[in-house]
């Protein structure tokens, strides 16, 4: 495939002359790892809480990088070292800068952006889909890689792109106010899309108004013929809506009024279906390997998003049941009898009430039945009840089931058993042949260290 290049002038048009004595020529794309080979890119000097680039120069440079950025305070150290430097006030924005100039090489690009609470993850996934089934061709579609959808991640992705490309589906997340807006201003995508709002990363947004407003700046990189897709039932809509004033916009939601209706027909863990309605009134009916009304509302918003685009319902329909979900999202794997459903990425809220209520389905029994609960993080003065709130569904959904709760964060409401930690003590000795043990918690419980390595 054709490798996008920058040309040096076109480098120093964004960053102004180089120093260091040499000349830049062409650069084909951007690190930050002074570990890989730097062959032809340039080497971004960033910052962090436990790391400085600056401290790595050398070892870029032996990497073979083309260039070095760096802050202005860094110039003269980093241009003894004998390649073209560019002195920046700040790195991580300059290279943002320089991911949003490869992005706008590909003049052939559709960009998906998008963000949410809950289910962005499966929603890209979605879309990368639907998108391969619109093109024909898997290799001209690139989507976010594993859980690069932050200030470095996004351009890192950017900087993957080739002139053969066609879709770009760029996930984007945030755990504090500000942090949407300059990786849509990076990615500019065509289509921008909130998949839900939900009570996540409140220590810093403190309010589900909070996350709505910062979701919603997730407009700031649309064109003006841009499209912005939301979900219909949020009492925070009318946020969202100011976030996208003056774009197209369509909703995706349960009710007659969103413009796309989704009606979930009901499944097991091995498979689900559900309708789907169109903005010029046709319906469809979707069977997939998913299940969960949940997952449903999620194909609802992909299916959006795409069609914003112009792709055809057919193929959006068509593209849907192909979707793949990464690692520890709902994984079913059977270890000596026992059958291991492993969803433990990540949690919040209203994750963990939609994939209990999606386990209500397929259980008939629920003594044969253990529920790994881990701590839900960063729920700020919510933590307490929302913990309280989810055990009470847990015991009302599987009264007769086993439940162990890890994590400090369920220390006020406790399961059957309760550990501080994940381990492989959690499940020792509870376990029998024919059980299923659900497990799900926040990523930094770590409660895949609770199953067998196979589940993992």
């Amino acid at each position: 495939m054709s490798q996008i290049t920058l040309s040096g002038a076109e480098v120093e048009k964004l960053f102004g002359a180089a120093v260091g004595g040499v000349c830049l020529e062409v650069i084909c794309g951007a690190y930050t790892d002074s570990r890989q080979d730097g062959s032809g890119k340039v080497f971004f000097a960033l910052r962090g809480e436990r790391f400085d680039g600056h401290d790595f120069l050398a070892q870029a440079v032996a990497a073979h990088a083309a260039a070095l950025c760096v802050e202005n305070g860094k110039k003269e150290f980093a241009s003894s070292f004998g390649i073209p430097v560019f002195a920046v006030a700040d790195t991580l924005r300059a290279y943002q800068d320089l991911a949003n100039f490869f992005r706008r090489k590909n003049s052939k690009l559709t960009v998906f952006g998008v963000t949410g609470s809950v289910g962005k993850t499966s929603v890209k996934e979605m879309l990368r889909a639907i998108c391969v089934s619109a093109a024909g061709n898997a290799d001209v579609v690139l989507a976010t890689e594993g859980n690069t959808n932050n200030q470095i991640g996004v351009p890192q992705n950017l900087f993957r792109l080739t002139l053969e490309h066609r879709f770009a589906v760029i996930e984007m997340g945030t755990s504090s106010p500000g942090e949407i807006a300059p990786l849509s201003l990076c990615a500019l995508p065509d289509v921008a899309l909130v998949n839900s709002i939900a009570p996540c990363h409140l220590e810093n947004l403190h309010t589900l108004a909070g996350v709505a407003a910062e979701k919603g700046t997730i407009s700031a990189g649309l064109p003006p013929d841009g499209c912005g897709v939301i979900p219909y039932e949020v009492n925070e809509r009318p946020i969202l809506e100011k976030a996208f004033a003056g774009h197209r916009l369509f909703t995706f939601g349960e009710a007659t009024e969103a413009d796309f209706q989704v009606e979930y027909l009901g499944g097991d863990l091995t498979g689900s279906s559900f309708s789907l309605r169109f903005p010029d009134g046709k319906k469809y009916v979707v069977s997939w390997h998913l299940s969960g009304r949940h997952q449903a509302l999620n194909g609802a918003a992909a299916s959006a998003a795409a069609w914003a685009t112009g792709i055809a319902p057919e193929k959006i329909v068509a593209g849907l049941p192909m979707v793949k979900l990464p690692g520890m999202r709902m994984k079913k794997t059977v270890v000596d009898g026992v059958t291991y459903i492993n969803d433990a990425y990540n949690a919040n809220p209203a994750s963990m009430t939609a994939t209990l209520k999606q386990l209500a389905e397929a259980i008939t029994d629920d003594r044969k039945l253990i529920l790994l609960l881990g701590g839900m993080r960063e729920l700020g003065e919510i933590s307490r009840s929302a913990h309280r709130e989810i055990m009470t569904l847990a015991r009302k959904l599987f009264p007769r089931a086993r439940i162990v709760t890890v994590g400090s964060e369920f220390d006020d409401s406790p399961g059957d058993r309760h550990f501080a930690t994940s381990g492989v003590e959690n499940l020792a000795g509870i376990v029998n042949s024919n059980d299923t043990v659900f497990a799900k918690g926040s990523r930094g419980i770590a409660l895949e260290k609770a199953l067998p390595e196979a589940a993992r």
